[in-house]
C-alpha cells in the first residue's frame, strides 16, 4: 500500500512538472482525475488571487508613470498564464497535503463535532471553508500549523516558487520593454509645449520590478496554500459523514 502510494505522488510530481515547465495541458488534465479520483473534491477552484496581486504590485510600482497602465498591460499579458500555472499547481498539491494529514483532519473533527452534530454533517456540502470569525480563524491558524512538517512545507514552497520565477518568469520581466508600444507625448513646462517619446525601462526598474514581483508572489502563495490545505482538512472531515 506505501509502495503505491509512492508511485502515485510520483507521478503526480511527473505530470506537475510537465504542465509547469512544457506547459502540457494534458499532464493537468491526467492530474486533476487522479486527485479527483483520490478524494471526494468540492473546492478545487482557486480564485487566481495571486495574480490579481501582482497586478496591484506592478500598479503600485509604476504609479507615478504616464504609462503606467500600458505597463501593467503588457506585464499581466506576458506574465498571468505562468503565474497562473504555478497558482494552480500549488493550491492542488495544499489541498491535498492537507486532505492527506489525518492528525490536523482528526483535530479539526474534534472542533467540528462540538459545534455541529453527525447527524447535521451528513448533507452538507462544506464545513467552515470561507468563515471569517474570529473563533473560525483561530481554529484555521491551529489546525495549518498541526499539519506534519508545515514549516518544512512553507521553506519548501519559498524554494519552488524562487526557482520557477528565476527559470520562467525572469526572462519575460527583463523583456518588457519589447512588448511596450512607444507613443509621442506633449508636455508643458508653463511656457512652451514640446513633444517627447515615453522612455522605456531601465534594466535597474527591471530589476527592481522583478524582486517585488517575487516577493508579492511568494507571500501570496504562502498565503493560497494555508487556504488551500484548509479546504483540504475540511473535506476529509466531510468525507467521513
Amino acid at each position: 500500500m506505501h509502495l503505491v502510494k509512492q508511485n502515485d505522488n510520483m507521478l503526480k510530481e511527473e505530470l506537475k512538472a510537465k504542465f509547469l515547465y512544457q506547459d502540457d495541458v494534458d499532464s493537468l488534465y491526467l492530474l486533476l482525475s487522479l486527485i479527483e479520483n483520490d478524494y471526494n473534491c468540492n473546492t478545487l477552484k482557486p480564485k487566481y488571487s495571486c495574480t490579481k496581486k501582482i497586478v496591484r504590485t506592478i500598479n503600485k510600482f509604476f504609479k507615478d508613470r504616464e504609462d503606467a497602465e500600458a505597463i501593467t498591460s503588457a506585464s499581466i499579458k506576458i506574465l498571468n498564464e505562468d503565474l497562473s500555472r504555478m497558482e494552480f499547481a500549488i493550491y492542488l498539491e495544499a489541498y491535498s497535503k492537507g486532505y492527506d494529514d489525518l492528525h490536523a483532519v482528526n483535530i479539526f473533527e474534534n472542533y467540528v463535532l462540538t459545534k455541529i452534530s453527525a447527524k447535521n454533517l451528513k448533507n452538507r456540502k462544506k464545513l467552515f471553508h470561507n468563515y471569517k470569525n474570529q473563533e473560525t480563524k483561530e481554529i484555521k491558524k491551529f489546525t495549518i500549523s498541526s499539519v506534519d512538517n508545515y514549516k518544512k512545507y512553507e521553506n519548501y514552497l519559498e524554494e519552488i516558487i524562487t526557482k520557477y520565477c528565476e527559470k520562467v518568469i525572469k526572462d519575460n520581466v527583463y523583456s518588457l520593454n519589447k512588448y511596450l508600444d512607444k507613443q509621442l507625448l506633449f508636455k508643458f513646462d508653463g511656457i512652451n509645449t514640446y513633444i517627447v517619446e515615453e522612455r522605456f525601462l531601465t534594466r535597474f526598474e527591471l530589476e527592481q520590478l522583478y524582486n517585488k514581483i517575487l516577493r508579492a508572489y511568494l507571500l501570496s502563495i504562502k498565503h493560497l496554500a494555508k487556504d488551500a490545505i484548509w479546504y483540504g482538512v475540511n473535506d476529509r472531515v466531510l468525507s467521513r459523514y
